[in-house]
C-alpha cells in the first residue's frame, strides 16, 4: 500500500533522524512503526474483549446454560450493530 502523510517538518526531521540511527529507509523505518501500532491496537482490543466478556460471564446465573448464553450474546450484537460509529 502507498500513502501520503504530510507531517510536520519538526516530525519528518524527527523521523528521518530516527530511521538513519536505525539504519533504515526512512519508508521502511515508518511502515514498521505503522504495523507495530496496529498489532499493539488488535492485541489491545482482543484484551478488552476477553475482559469484557469474563465480567459478562460472572455476572450469569450458574444455572445459565451454553445456549442461553450464545442467545444473550447474539442478542447484544444485535443491537449494538447498528449503533456502531467509525471514527477515525
Amino acid at each position: 500500500m502507498d500513502m501520503t502523510i504530510d507531517l510536520s517538518e519538526h516530525d519528518a526531521a524527527l523521523l528521518e533522524a530516527q530511521a538513519r540511527a536505525a539504519l533504515m529507509p526512512a519508508e521502511r523505518y515508518l511502515a514498521g512503526i505503522v504495523a507495530r501500532a496496529l498489532e499493539r491496537r488488535q492485541r489491545r482490543a482482543a484484551a478488552d474483549l476477553e475482559a469484557h466478556l469474563d465480567a459478562m460471564a460472572s455476572q450469569v446465573s450458574a444455572d445459565t446454560t451454553a445456549e442461553e448464553m450464545e442467545a444473550a450474546l447474539e442478542e447484544a450484537l444485535t443491537h449494538l450493530r447498528p449503533q456502531r460509529v467509525w471514527q477515525p
